[in-house]
């Protein structure tokens, strides 16, 4: 195999790769589509080191997904001003999104297919054209930063990321989304409003998480007994009707 073959395999595997999360008990991502939600995810059914991997649509940089953090209890904030919150930072992260999304189609597919067919100024323009648009989409979340929520340590690094590793800038609004998480209470979650999806399906998946991270604590401890109380709120939800 070419290095040029090599080298365009390494540019969609760090894309597909830096889009991956990692999510804890507790945790779960909310799929989005044209600024609305559209699907709840709390990984895949496997573990690493405790943790539930997750790797969203490459194809679909544009639509970010959200973090989740439900909460054992109903401590978390009320669902529908958290559903209004996650609308308006979804409206916040957009032009981002589009931009870079036109990054990642430059160096996830144009970049690797001038590779394979030896190409070298079109694989060198779009390498340039995608630094020069990352470099806008990183500009454009740092004007936005009190929208976005994001200051500090966190603004730097998730520039810096966007800027050294340009398969990276395809998942920019990706990660802009990430790093601001909502807490709801787990038994509020279908509350949130999530479009094309049945109540009881919903449900159901709650019903699965809410079991599996419940088995993975003492029996006798208090966050055991929040999360029966949760389980017991949802089976009661499903007894009635929608």
């Amino acid at each position: 195999m070419s290095p040029e073959t090599l080298l365009a395999l390494a540019l969609v595997a760090v894309y597909v790769a830096d889009s991956a999360h990692f999510l804890a008990i507790g945790e779960a991502l909310i799929r989005t589509r044209s600024g609305r939600t559209a699907g709840l995810s709390f990984g895949w059914p496997f573990e690493l080191a405790g943790r539930r991997p997750f790797i969203p649509n490459p194809l679909t940089p544009f639509w970010p997904e959200l973090r989740l953090v439900w909460t054992p209890s109903s401590a978390g904030g009320a669902a529908e001003a958290v559903s209004a919150e996650m609308r308006a930072h979804l409206a916040a992260v957009r032009p981002v999104a589009w931009i870079a999304s036109v990054c990642a189609a430059l160096i996830g597919v144009v970049a690797p297919l001038a590779l394979t067919l030896g190409d070298e100024p079109l694989f060198v323009a779009a390498t340039l054209l995608c630094l020069a648009l990352s470099a806008a989409a990183c500009a454009l979340t740092a004007w936005r930063r009190k929208e976005l929520r994001l200051t500090g340590l966190p603004l730097f690094s998730t520039i810096l990321v966007a800027l050294v590793c340009l398969p990276c800038a395809g998942n920019l609004a990706r990660s802009v989304a990430a790093q601001r998480r909502w807490s709801v209470g787990a038994a509020e979650l279908p509350a949130l409003g999530f479009e094309g999806i049945p109540a009881a399906t919903l449900r159901a998946q709650l019903q699965e998480a809410l079991g599996a991270a419940r088995r993975a604590l003492p029996e006798d401890s208090a966050a055991h007994s929040a999360l029966s109380e949760q389980l017991r709120r949802l089976e009661g939800e499903a007894r009635e009707p929608d």
